[in-house]
């Protein structure tokens, strides 16, 4: 089953699960971000990369030009530990990881979360299964961008739809905390594919949260560079 697949299972999940008032506001929500002009102001392909020196998890910066002196870069944005769809993006990539390398590419992952992310989220009101479903500790390098410097240089920023927050205020999760500030800011959880020249060679920008880039894809994508 393909991570796409696996999104939709689980969309299927909470409108048959969740209580009418909530799913209403998630696809309230979801609606208004797909309305977007994302894709218009979005970085594609044969556009230049922006420089970036970003911290891991652990208080390490890694830039972009460390990446690229090992080969592409396959650099993904989410939105945080508390996006279901991201942790199974997360999970996905990780089970593909090997394979990503073997054809050249580097994977990092990028978010605006903070380290307060996901003790904030489990903290929450929101299921327990979807506090279950974290990945905590990936085997690839999760980046913090501050303010979502970067996403906003790539052309994906958002802010949150109104019904989005009301959501998180009856869950009784803290975003403000999660991210360290009151924007209400995201990207779109875009994926790119970096040359070692510094533009982009593959790009999937997806103007909606509950698509994501499959990792078959972007396997085939490295192996045709």
């Amino acid at each position: 089953m393909s991570l796409n697949q696996d999104i939709q299972n689980t969309i299927s999940n909470f409108r048959e699960n969740f209580p009418p008032e909530l799913s209403a506001l998630i696809e309230q929500g979801a609606g208004e971000i797909s309305a977007l002009e994302i894709l218009e102001v979005a970085l594609k392909k044969n556009d230049k990369a922006p420089d970036f020196t970003l911290d891991d998890r652990k208080g390490q910066s890694h830039s972009l030009s460390s990446y690229l002196s090992k080969g592409p870069l396959v650099i993904t944005f989410y939105r945080g530990a508390w996006c279901p769809y991201c942790n199974l993006q997360l999970a996905a990539y990780n089970a593909h990881l090997n394979e990503i390398n073997q054809a050249g590419g580097t994977l990092v992952a990028v978010t605006q979360e903070t380290a307060d992310g996901i003790p904030t989220f489990k903290e929450s009101g929101v299921p327990d299964e979807l506090k279950a479903s974290i990945v905590e500790d990936p085997d690839f390098d999760v980046l913090h961008d501050p303010d979502n410097k970067l996403g906003k240089q790539f052309g994906l920023e958002f802010k949150l739809p109104e019904a989005h927050i009301k959501l998180f205020e009856l869950m009784n999760f803290d975003i403000e905390k999660a991210n360290g500030n009151a924007n209400y800011t995201f990207s779109d959880p875009a994926t790119y594919i970096i040359g070692t020249d510094g533009l982009i060679k593959w790009a999937f920008v997806p103007n909606n949260y509950r698509k994501r880039a499959n990792p078959e894809e972007i396997i085939n994508q490295l192996k045709a560079l």
